[in-house]
């Protein structure tokens, strides 16, 4: 599955706006407030039709709908109607497991049309088929299923309790909550000890678990992630044979290797038949707002090229502040959301920070501001970010140039690293 296109109507602050997306990386970037998110929720709506006939699990697969709150306001009237519209390729699930993926472009619209209306799905009959035709593929133990999934800020700080993570199960458990903006990591950290367990009790190697310690060698930079029965944790052990329990782990590490566990084991759960290269042949859409949340600048720097590495197949799109991580990617589209518009961003494939600060509409700060800032980093990175110096070049820094700088940003992050 790959969106081409999305077109915008009434949805939130875009009054109008169309993005023509790239099939595999989308960086979206801009202040806050101007729309990335709104951007990445909209899209979610439309992934979200490829559930319309999917069997509903009730609280754990839905197809999300345009909500009052998506409505745009005009002089605080909600402006109707509310449309979505994609265009895109979905997988034509064919009858053999190992076939070559074969797709048919379609394009299918949701809607709000009025007030106390539902989201319409009549104009999104093409997905309705695909969905139908998916959930019979499911039934049938066939095909290759396409992965959709959604992050937002608030990942792995708000919790479901999941239960039924036994190590065999419907295909359909690679969906639960998988468009949810409540996370459950705690379902994926169960599901790797009955899995553990399950493989430890036949004496044989696990294709689910393989698949996700691939992916998160590639992502994490580690030598080897396993559950450890004596501390009833994950474990996960450094390039330098440290074991660290994933408690232990900084927000930056634990984050990522969160996300990749939890793409794994769904594209596994998803497609068990392709065994541990599930993570690799599994295609699909995955939304992740604020990719550099909580990321050191050097992981900034290869974050996007490891997920493409570890999930060559997905098409990503994603939102960040951080300048490296808009530095770091070659082949893919940059937009620039404002003024309730995407616009086409350059490459900024290789260029410095600051160059980059400034097309993004940053200004250069003043040499004072400059100083006490560089002052207050040299600070964090010496693990003093909390001492009284700190906190004073942090309030300065703040009444000069407002909360939400960008600059104030990644110091919170290199703050999370070297805490």
């Amino acid at each position: 599955m790959k969106i081409d296109n999305i077109i915008l109507k009434n949805f939130k602050c875009f009054s109008s706006a169309s993005v023509q997306l790239h099939p595999r990386m989308n960086v979206l970037v801009g202040v806050n407030g101007t729309g990335k998110s709104s951007m990445l929720e909209a899209i979610r709506v439309a992934i979200g039709a490829l559930f319309l006939e999917v069997d509903k699990y009730k609280g754990k697969i839905a197809a999300p709908a345009i909500i009052a709150d998506n409505v745009r306001l005009e002089n605080l009237e909600p402006l109707y109607p509310v449309v979505i519209e994609a265009k895109g390729s979905v997988n034509t699930f064919n009858a053999n497991h190992e076939e070559s993926l074969e797709y048919e472009d379609i394009t299918w619209i949701r809607s709000l049309d009025k007030h106390g209306r539902t989201t319409t799905k009549n104009r999104a009959k093409k997905m309705s088929e695909a969905s139908e035709r998916m959930q019979r593929a499911i039934r049938e133990n066939r095909g290759t299923i396409p992965l959709v999934a959604y992050y937002t800020t608030e990942r792995y700080k708000k919790e479901r309790k999941e239960y039924g993570v036994e190590a065999e199960g419907s295909r359909l458990r690679g969906y639960f909550n998988s468009l949810d903006s409540i996370t459950n990591i705690k379902f994926f950290q169960d599901l790797f000890f009955t899995e553990t367990l399950d493989a430890t009790q036949k004496q044989r190697p696990s294709e689910m678990l393989a698949a996700v310690v691939s992916a998160v060698k590639v992502c994490v930079k580690c030598k080897d992630v396993y559950y450890d029965f004596k501390k009833a944790e994950i474990i996960m052990v450094g390039e330098d044979d440290v074991r660290m329990p994933m408690h232990l782990l900084s927000d930056g590490v634990r984050s990522v290797l969160s996300l990749v566990m939890e793409l794994a084991f769904r594209s596994y759960l998803l497609n068990p038949h392709k065994g541990a290269d599930a993570p690799r042949e599994t295609d699909g859409v995955v939304l992740i707002d604020e990719i550099d949340l909580h990321l050191h600048p050097e992981w900034q720097l290869h974050i996007l090229d490891d997920l493409q590495q570890a999930f060559p197949k997905m098409q990503f799109i994603v939102t960040t502040h951080a300048p490296l991580v808009v530095s770091a990617v070659n082949d893919c589209c940059i937009y620039s959301v404002a003024d309730g518009q995407a616009y086409d961003f350059p490459s900024q494939y290789g260029q410095n920070a600051d160059h980059i600060l400034q097309m993004m509409g940053v200004r250069k700060m003043k040499e004072e501001y400059q100083q006490v800032l560089n002052e207050y980093l040299l600070l964090i990175e010496a693990g003093q970010g909390q001492t009284n110096k700190a906190i004073q070049c942090r309030h300065k820094l703040e009444e000069w140039l407002g909360k939400e700088h960008a600059e104030l940003k990644r110091a919170d992050m290199m703050m999370s690293f070297f805490s």
